[in-house]
């Protein structure tokens, strides 16, 4: 009877798999990826204390692993919902087939295709979990693994939030920030004004700890004035729509480069590096970016994409390392204008249709494509700020 139940439970166990493997692609096409802030706070302090690592680079590796996870857990559910596949290419169908199935997903749920160090990543975590699965997949071990992937992708999917912490900071320099408003010009001036009572507010608050949750906050701020009133609720901590008025009203008066749709793009790409990382917050870039080339749109335009990339660089230099964070708030608090943090657009082109940019410029992975936008890296990279 007991050998009876065992075998009950093997024959059974890749029909399990194979609906736990639909259900979870489902997730993938569906949920937040990355979740806002990356990682569940639990596996940033584990990442710290285990590893010695400060804050930023503890978020990067907690966030990483736990991603992996995510992706990897399709190649193992696909291994063993295969198992019951007696073909001598079921360990090719396996390799070929995860990677596949992830990205899919992750194209689902981008609204457009990873970009490229998006892609090795998907790829590389869906073969490794489809590895695992073949290795695994007749032993305990494999259950043992099994449980610990459920348990690490239930922590990452519970990281849906702000943390307390940021939470309130963010809308405590977001008050600050409206309260001086009034006496801010309008135009560049203002964007530099607001930067700079933005930072100057996180560097009171950085005495004696460390800066890059001050820092953390000053974009988030900057983002939900300047950029977009939903660019925080991503966070699901954000209730307060009270000074939505008058967050529109600094908006509608606020250039970069004397343009006020490059200010937001600016910002919303900003804060959500922040929420997310650089990563995700490029592709949601590309994706609005697609959008806005199809019929009635305005059109693709690399000029939009540059203010995108200048945001991330300028958020990636303010929180990527204490060291880093002080001295940004140092270098903007002696004065920065509008050249240190946007690169030259002149001659970048703009209101591209879907037809042209496919025609022209090769689609997104063209060859003229990715000419502009390397184009792009590197004039940001010249820029004084974040260096």
């Amino acid at each position: 009877m007991v050998l009876a139940g065992l075998d009950g439970i093997r024959l059974s166990l890749p029909r399990i798999a194979a609906g736990a493997l639909v259900l979870w692609l489902v997730m993938l096409c569906t949920l937040p990826d990355p979740r806002p802030l990356g990682a569940p706070e639990w596996a940033v302090r584990l990442a710290a204390s285990g590893v010695g690592l400060d804050d930023p680079a503890a978020r990067f590796l907690a966030t990483a692993l736990l991603r992996a996870a995510g992706v990897g857990f399709v190649g193992v559910l696909l291994a063993i919902a295969a198992s019951a596949w007696r073909s001598p290419y079921r360990i090719v169908g396996v390799l070929a087939g995860a990677p596949l199935l992830a990205l899919l997903a992750k194209r689902i749920n981008f609204g457009a295709m990873p970009i490229p160090q998006q892609l090795v990543f998907i790829l590389a975590s869906a073969v490794l979990g489809a590895l695992a699965g073949l290795a695994l997949q007749r032993s305990r071990a494999a259950l043992v693994a099994l449980v610990a992937v459920v348990s690490g992708l239930a922590a990452w999917g519970a990281a849906t939030r702000v943390p307390t912490d940021l939470n309130v900071a963010w809308q405590g320099t977001a008050r600050h920030l409206l309260s001086t408003a009034a006496d801010v010009p309008d135009g560049d001036e203002g964007f530099l004004e607001l930067l700079r009572i933005a930072f100057a507010y996180a560097e009171d608050n950085s005495h004696g700890t460390d800066a890059v949750l001050p820092n953390r906050a000053a974009i988030l701020a900057l983002g939900k004035i300047l950029g977009d009133d939903a660019v925080t609720r991503v966070g699901g901590a954000d209730r307060d729509d009270d000074a939505a008025p008058a967050r529109a009203a600094v908006r509608q008066r606020i250039r970069l480069g004397g343009r006020a749709d490059l200010s937001r793009h600016f910002w919303v790409s900003a804060a959500l590096a922040v929420l997310a990382d650089e990563q995700r917050s490029l592709a949601l870039g590309f994706a609005k970016e697609v959008m806005d080339s199809t019929p009635g749109g305005s059109g693709f335009s690399f000029i939009d994409m540059a203010a995108n990339k200048a945001g991330i660089r300028l958020a990636t230099a303010a929180t990527r390392s204490t060291k880093g964070a002080h001295a940004l708030q140092a270098r903007i608090g002696r004065g920065v204008a509008v050249a240190d943090l946007l690169p030259p657009l002149a001659d970048l082109p703009e209101g591209i249709s879907r037809d042209d940019l496919q025609s022209t410029f090769g689609g997104l992975g063209g060859a003229e494509t990715q000419r502009l936008l390397a184009e792009i890296d590197q004039r940001i990279a010249a820029l004084p700020l974040g260096r």
